[in-house]
């Protein structure tokens, strides 16, 4: 009886052990990540739209950090756009509505809520008395592909009066990546039938696990696993379309971003709105933009070029990103756009 009676004792002992020793282990992982990594801590809350996309979940409300670089709270309001303030599917009448369609740098990556050029562009513009609206729809890693189905399927619903296209370099490969579209020999795109909805799935689930969501949020050693999964990813994608870089400008690259713009500023003036584009150089203040300022124009929208008024001392070192600098001049120049020419607001 005595031995039968030790044996739960010893296995008891042996459970707590060896729960001691895994703690001990994630603890000492963590600890040489952060002395020997400066591993950033950016979770991307993005979910399946429900229409073959990518979309930010609602009501995140997290930091995002980089070692010596910045450290900011990121949230999103009850449909997903960056931000707290909710806007209303019907706008009030006699306020301007601009939805702002890009990547990371639309949603604000490196800067507070209240730092993104959306927020700031609303404040400038409803500072001349009239309101304004200023609508967040960026999405990290979005090109023009996901920011036209975006448009399609959420966007033109809340009827803008413009809207503005920020590109950035990698839009060019993410466009090819993405398989959503295929260029006709008339110039126009159609929809290939395709999703691209790269590890969100996977992502939504693994985030609606609380302790697994707290790793994400906090441990550099979980997000330098991450982060170097989520490189292996990306490069077997632009391998498998013949790319080196998300920013190669590539033929097949080029004519696919070139017909995606047209259609996107097509179908925004369609419903109405005003089209304009922001080129969001590098930043060496080069960019890979596909159209000239002349096409732009033939395709009625306006052209807002980062390179004009942008310099290094407004993007990060480490992180490729705007500072709050490069968000204020963005808004200067939009804010400018808008007084010389934006139609009146309407609804």
């Amino acid at each position: 009886m005595p031995r039968q009676s030790s044996a739960p004792r010893r296995w008891l002992a042996g459970t707590i052990l060896s729960l001691i020793g895994f703690v001990l282990a994630v603890l000492t992982t963590e600890v040489l990540t952060r002395v020997f990594f400066d591993e950033p801590v950016q979770p991307r809350f993005v979910v399946d739209s429900g229409y073959g996309v990518r979309w930010n979940q609602a009501r995140v409300d997290t930091r995002h950090y980089v070692p010596k670089e910045y450290e900011v709270r990121v949230t999103t309001n009850s449909v997903g756009m960056r931000g707290p303030r909710e806007y209303a599917m019907e706008k009030a009448t006699g306020t301007r509505r601009i939805v702002l369609f890009g990547d990371s740098f639309t949603f604000g990556f490196g800067v507070e809520d209240q730092d993104v050029v959306s927020a700031a562009l609303e404040r400038q513009l409803s500072s001349t008395g009239s309101p304004a609206e200023v609508l967040n729809m960026g999405v990290s890693g979005f090109g023009q592909a996901e920011e036209l189905v975006t448009w399609q399927e959420r966007g033109r619903r809340y009827r803008p009066d413009a809207v503005v296209i920020l590109y950035v370099d990698n839009d060019i490969g993410n466009n090819v990546v993405a398989q959503l579209f295929g260029v006709q020999p008339d110039g126009s795109v159609t929809r290939t039938g395709r999703e691209f909805l790269p590890g969100s799935r996977l992502q939504e689930r693994l985030f609606s696990i609380g302790p697994v969501r707290w790793l994400f949020e906090h441990s550099r050693a979980w997000n330098l696993v991450r982060n170097r999964l989520s490189g292996l990813v990306q490069n077997a994608m632009l391998r498998n379309q013949g790319l080196k870089t998300f920013s190669d400008a590539t033929p097949a690259g080029v004519g696919l971003t070139k017909a995606l713009v047209a259609e996107l500023c097509r179908e925004i003036a369609a419903e109405g709105a005003q089209p304009v584009i922001l080129v969001i150089p590098s930043q060496d203040l080069r960019s890979n933009f596909p159209m000239t300022a002349e096409e732009v124009a033939g395709l009625g929208a306006s052209l807002v070029d980062g390179r004009t008024f942008l310099t290094p001392a407004d993007y990060y070192h480490a992180d490729p990103h705007w500072r709050a600098s490069g968000h204020r001049k963005a808004t200067a120049a939009l804010a400018a756009t808008f007084a010389g020419g934006a139609q009146a607001p309407t609804g």
